[in-house]
């Protein structure tokens, strides 16, 4: 069994660090002197663990929002900061995130373990192309810095940033990547779909082309993951593709490294005791992350970090719900298993003694339907479908609606891919699959249908390929509205 004896040591840094960070924080930033000050805390009052448990936590609305950009940086100025990335505003109120080159540093250091452990780059020539937003958004430039960090140590490894152009991202793979022994794909989750499925079309031969996906921004399932690398060629299950968990407040949190995968992998086969492990009836991302870099706790069920990032974070509440396990207490249940599923990977034996952070989401990030929850993953899942992926591009938009006498539904629009025409056949088709899914990945949904019959049955609308009702293109997909 892949036990790691080195996890109470890694936590005991991890706690020195993470009580240096608050004491640092309250002599040199003056919006935390302030905050400490109102909240009547004695910085000396706080020596150990215990005591920093008890420190109020922060989010935008009582800490970010309430001082001036300059007071929350480090000795009240934004001079040592050298770009200022813009929230996504999933929460409706963007936010500026300024970040120095201790980040740019810190960014390359951990995208290099990806390249270098889990994408091989040091074996390859390699060329990333860098398919993320490059406008204000953070993930754009924070991966083109850190992959700039890891390129200068002499790799054969290039970089090329088409942004979000599907269409120039296409054609930069198509002409470049013969060069190269590998091409690495960094971007969102549909919108990299995108560009293998068009890529075909454009005669990109992805079977024959080593390639590699780097993904962040949002979760998905297993079985979307298998449809993706089996439409890219890819024929590593557990390193031709990693997820990473970041955001704009300090740039990467954790990532998916091939040991991640597996497990989860795992945990998909076993939904009962994933959802005894996890307490949620949808798998949650998994990653895992450097304890001395990033601690976290879970709060109430949701995940809390803190952390050295360009505005600096003490117990920090993203308000994502999830929560953090040690390497052991995830794996310790797989027993055997875990050994036999690493073989399939070439990278499957390099270990990556971390702790975990799983992550469920945002709270507001489902519909509902009868006050049962339905999940973003459990459409993803079924739009992956053989009956509908061939006609379907992946992306779609659930709301909750009512019609004229009171009673509830859930309206689903679904983008078709290119080309592709609406039919009634076709909407009901996919009904029909979006049903069966549900049903098989959600108890309550399942409870639901049993009770009250087809009421519970979702409303498909099949919307043209860019729809600018909801498929119009931007930084981040808007996978559920939320009614007026």
């Amino acid at each position: 069994m892949l036990l790691n004896p080195r996890s109470k040591s890694l936590e005991s840094k991890a706690q020195t660090i993470a009580l240096r960070l608050f004491h640092d924080m309250s002599k040199r930033v003056p919006a935390y002197r302030d905050f400490l000050l109102k909240n009547n805390i004695d910085p000396s009052s706080i020596k150990t663990i215990e005591d920093f448990r008890t420190l109020p936590l922060i989010d935008k609305k009582n800490y970010l929002t309430q001082y001036p950009l300059a007071d929350l940086c480090w000795d009240g100025t934004l001079a040592d900061s050298r770009i200022i990335s813009v929230s996504s505003g999933s929460t409706g109120i963007p936010f500026f995130w300024p970040r120095g080159k201790a980040q740019d540093i810190e960014g390359g250091w951990m995208h290099g373990q990806l390249y270098h452990k889990a994408f091989e780059v040091d074996n390859y020539s390699t060329l990333v192309v860098v398919c993320f937003s490059m406008g204000t958004w953070i993930a754009g430039s924070f991966t083109t810095s850190s992959t700039l960090e890891v390129a200068g140590n002499g790799l054969n490894l290039n970089i090329i940033t088409p942004g979000i152009e599907r269409d120039e991202a296409v054609k930069v793979i198509k002409s470049l990547g013969p060069n190269y022994e590998q091409v690495i794909i960094c971007g969102y989750p549909p919108f990299l779909k995108d560009i293998i499925d068009h890529g075909r079309i454009a005669g990109i031969d992805w079977d024959n082309q080593r390639t590699r996906l780097l993904f962040a921004g949002e979760a998905f399932s297993e079985e979307w993951r298998d449809y993706v690398l089996n439409l890219a060629g890819i024929k590593d299950p557990l390193a031709g593709s990693l997820n990473i968990f970041g955001s704009a407040d300090a740039a990467m949190l954790g990532h998916e490294t091939p040991v991640s995968v597996a497990v989860r992998r795992l945990y998909n086969k076993m939904p009962k005791q994933a959802q005894a492990i996890f307490g949620h009836p949808v798998l949650p991302s998994i990653a895992q992350y450097y304890p001395e870099r990033r601690y976290f706790e879970a709060v109430d069920g949701e995940l809390v970090f803190s952390a050295y990032s360009g505005i600096p974070l003490t117990r920090y509440n993203i308000h994502d719900t999830g929560g953090v396990m040690t390497y052991n207490e995830l794996i310790e249940p797989l027993g055997s298993k875990l050994a036999k599923e690493l073989k399939k990977s070439v990278v499957g034996d390099v270990q990556w003694n971390l702790p975990f952070v799983y992550l469920n989401g945002r709270k507001d990030f489902t519909a509902t339907i009868y006050a049962v929850n339905v999940y973003p993953e459990n459409i993803r899942a079924s739009l992956v479908n053989p009956e509908l992926r061939t006609w379907v591009t992946g992306k779609f938009v659930m709301e909750t609606k009512y019609y004229d006498n009171g009673d509830q539904f859930l309206e689903l629009d679904i983008e078709m891919a290119e080309g592709m025409s609406q039919s009634i056949s076709r909407e009901k088709m996919a009904q029909k699959v979006v049903i069966e899914t549900l049903q098989g990945m959600n108890a309550e949904f399942k409870k639901l249908r049993q009770a009250i019959g087809d009421k519970a049955n979702p409303v498909i609308r099949l919307k043209p390929f860019g729809d600018s009702a909801g498929f119009a293109g931007g930084v981040k997909h808007r996978w559920v509205k939320k009614g007026d």
